[in-house]
């Protein structure tokens, strides 16, 4: 193991380096006086170096924090992006602001973004998180009684003021022994490249020049500058960065302390921003006792949730936080003995781990803070959000903070365009589009108007929404393509999903997309081996390529080949399928019926499905299947023999099959299983036969009572399919069989019953109108 070389400690070197913990008060603080203290020639600072170009609109008069949002994107599509934030508190930021103020050159020195998305080592994405799982660093939480990086960063660096020798002593040695005890001082074309920016920042400045970096990075970069016998590093122009890339970009976005958090998942953040953003004021202004000032927002956000607590829970949470901070060894009260006095005083009952007390939440709440960051007036904008605007202000749908609601009625060209460019906003999740109410083009009930309700509302989010989703495009229809695509990619082996991102789509408003597109939906169909999800899929298929007009998708033959290909893969599903009986079956397998019969222009094999539902007829597992297969095939001869010949009735083969299917299910606990599959399947065709609701007749009627009461709740739930009046004829149809015409039963409504039928509906329309359970036109 290598000894600490303390030369990284002299203030009198031509290159002073400071390490720094991202978004540190204490570093920013001393930071500020360091500078100060030397006199400097220029400031390089870790960030990409792609943005010096731009660096000027960081001095413009933002709200933060705002961010420097870098992406790209390669030629297999892969999409990658990555945030350098910056806070009040931030050292980066501080770096920036007191170099300005002074005069001081500053620029960014680490690797573009887009490059180091395209080195082969994820080691280079995120050197600083190796301190969380350093050795070191566990063994010294052990020693100091502490649980984690963050509070041991702030044991170590924030509580106590250190003065500027004191923090590089001990900062530089942290850094050093955390990252040598797993022998990680390794090479990095981050740091190489880094290397290489500070050499040419010496041949082109004279006096001392300070390096702000990332601690991690800080001994590891002295070395490589100092270390003559250490292999050569590598400069811009031969590092190795692979030929795919495409596209790259990078800009400024707004950022929230709510992102900020590293309890919210920013690996690279401090936790609670909001309360060391108050520790940076205060002390700033003199004022140590941060958490009074914490502890008062407490108290308002718990009584503004109705959590009122007394002036001696107050009093006890104050003194118990005392008490901790003074048995912790820390000077004033920090962070996690706040949190914890609160838990010890306030909180009576036990915690349960799956739920955030209130008082907990409201802490937390404060300790991480609510500033939302805002950009200047002036700052340069990515080409979407651009074209995001004009086409807001072309079809009148920009955000207002007022909010409003818009109804369009997709029958008309003007307001179908509206529509895809919200849907096109949906896809990419910008914020303050919300589509609330509409047609429901899934479930597909009620299809005469077409129509969506969408609210648009000014969200402190928009900007940043749009700004980030540049990485997939120049304009909002290449952006929501792209993104389209992406999500097809993700996708694993779901045929239903796959078929609402072909609706999705349609919403977009392209007809027409990469091939790319359907070959990753029909990959997603072939995978799926769930013949009800497959049907379900085939089922949305079926009304884009045959119903649909308002879309333009009927007749569209990348659909038409999709559903080939789920119709297909729902044969071979079919024939496989075990022990599975419900509504969804019977669904399942009408769809297949209506796509054989609508889809006679696309070819699809009827002596396959033919011979496929004999071989179920045959040997399926379940009587409803047996059922279902049956009314598939008298239905398929009916239709058939009334194109060729023009019979009145199926062929004898069919009937004489279906008459022997349906003695084999005359048990009484098969009976009604096998109907519910006829009836849904075969329902008008039953109706129009009386040799088979004669045979169906004679066989219920051969039951003893007790035997016609076991299969009475299976024969209620098939003969529910049939409405009132179809009943009627069914019952007319066998009065007539039996030779019986006198005793027909008639069906006879009086003028009265009508009246109060109709002021029945009146009512009740009105009460549902009137407290809003249903929406659009009944």
């Amino acid at each position: 193991m290598r000894e600490f070389d303390s030369d990284i400690l002299n203030l009198n070197a031509r290159v002073v380096f400071f390490p720094i913990r991202h978004h540190s008060p204490a570093c920013s603080r001393i930071l500020r006086q360091l500078v100060c203290e030397l006199r400097l020639s220029a400031i390089l600072i870790e960030g990409p170096s792609d943005y010096n170009s731009q660096i000027s609109e960081l001095f413009l008069p933002h709200k933060l924090p705002v961010a420097i949002y870098s992406y790209t994107r390669l030629t297999d599509g892969t999409r990658q992006g990555a945030f350098y934030p910056f806070c009040v508190y931030s050292p980066e930021w501080q770096a920036l602001k007191i170099s300005q103020e002074l005069n001081i050159p500053a620029q960014f020195i680490d690797l573009p973004w887009a490059e180091i998305a395209n080195l082969a080592s994820e080691h280079d994405h995120s050197l600083e998180m190796e301190l969380h799982n350093s050795s070191y660093v566990s063994a010294l939480c052990e020693k100091l009684g502490v649980e984690g990086l963050h509070d041991l960063w702030d044991l170590l660096f924030e509580i106590n003021p250190l003065t500027p020798k004191e923090y590089l002593e001990r900062c530089h040695k942290f850094c050093f022994h955390s990252r040598m005890s797993d022998d990680s001082l390794t090479a990095s074309p981050r740091e190489d490249f880094m290397v290489s920016q500070i050499r040419q920042a010496l041949s082109t400045y004279s006096g001392q020049i300070l390096v702000v970096t990332g601690g991690f990075h800080s001994y590891a970069v002295y070395t490589k500058i100092y270390d003559r016998s250490s292999p050569e590093p590598a400069t811009p122009s031969n590092l190795t960065i692979p030929t795919q890339l495409r596209e790259t970009g990078i800009a400024l976005t707004p950022f929230s302390y709510q992102r900020l958090d590293s309890l919210s998942g920013y690996d690279a953040g401090m936790p609670n921003p909001g309360f060391y953003d108050q520790v940076w004021h205060d002390r700033l202004r003199g004022d140590n006792d941060t958490y009074r000032q914490i502890l008062v927002q407490v108290v308002k956000d718990l009584r503004s949730r109705n959590q009122v607590f007394s002036s001696a829970d107050l009093i006890a949470v104050e003194v118990t936080a005392k008490g901790l901070a003074a048995l912790r060894g820390n000077s004033v009260v920090w962070r996690q003995d706040l949190i914890d006095g609160i838990t010890a005083a306030l909180i009576k009952e036990e915690l349960n781990p799956q739920r955030t007390h209130p008082f907990l939440a409201a802490v937390y709440n404060v300790l991480r803070g609510d500033v939302q960051g805002r950009l200047a007036d002036g700052t340069s904008l990515p080409p979407l959000v651009q074209n995001i605007q004009q086409l807001l202000q072309q079809y009148d749908l920009e955000p207002t903070k007022e909010g409003r609601g818009i109804d369009l009625n997709l029958h008309l060209p003007v307001e179908l365009e509206k529509s895809h460019i919200l849907h096109q906003l949906r896809i990419l999740n910008i914020a303050g589009y919300s589509r609330i109410n509409g047609s429901d083009l899934v479930s597909r009930r009620d299809l005469s108007y077409i129509w969506e309700q969408w609210a648009i509302a000014w969200s402190p989010h928009y900007e940043a929404s749009c700004i980030e989703n540049a990485i997939y495009g120049t304009t909002l229809a290449e952006a929501a393509e792209a993104r389209l695509l992406e999500r097809a990619r993700e996708m694993e082996r779901d045929a239903v999903q796959a078929a609402l991102l072909l609706l999705d789509a349609c919403l977009l408003g392209w007809r027409h997309l990469a091939t790319s597109f359907y070959q990753q939906l029909a990959e997603l169909i072939r995978a799926h081996s769930d013949l009800l999800s497959v049907t379900e899929a085939l089922g949305h298929m079926l009304y884009l390529y045959c119903y649909d007009e308002v879309l333009g998708t009927a007749g569209q033959v990348e659909i038409g080949r999709l559903v080939v290909e789920t119709f297909t893969r729902s044969l071979w599903l079919l024939e496989s399928l075990g022990q599975v009986e419900g509504q969804q079956l019977l669904s399942g397998m009408k769809v297949l019926l209506e796509t054989f019969e609508r889809c006679l222009s696309l070819d699809l094999n009827r002596d396959e499905f033919m011979s496929i539902l004999q071989r179920v007829n045959t040997d399926a597992q379940t009587p409803m299947l047996r059922g279902a297969a049956c009314g598939v095939l008298w239905t398929l001869a009916a239709g058939c023999d009334r194109q060729v010949n023009n019979r009145q009735s199926p062929n004898l083969k069919s009937h004489e099959q279906l008459l022997l299917n349906l003695r084999s299910c005359a048990q009484p606990h098969l009976i009604g299983d096998f109907l519910t599959g006829l009836f849904y399947l075969a329902r008008e065709v039953v109706q129009r036969y009386p040799d088979l609701l004669l045979s169906i007749d004679a066989l219920i009627t051969s039951f003893d009572e007790e035997t016609f009461l076991a299969a009475l709740p299976a024969l209620h739930l098939a003969f529910t399919y049939f409405t009132p009046r179809e009943k009627h004829n069914i019952a007319s149809t066998l009065v007539k069989a039996w030779g019986d015409e006198e005793s027909q039963p008639p069906i006879e409504v009086s003028a009265e019953v009508v009246a109060q039928v109709l002021a029945f509906e009146t009512k009740l329309f009105t009460a549902i109108k009137r407290y809003g359970l249903r929406s659009g036109n009944y």
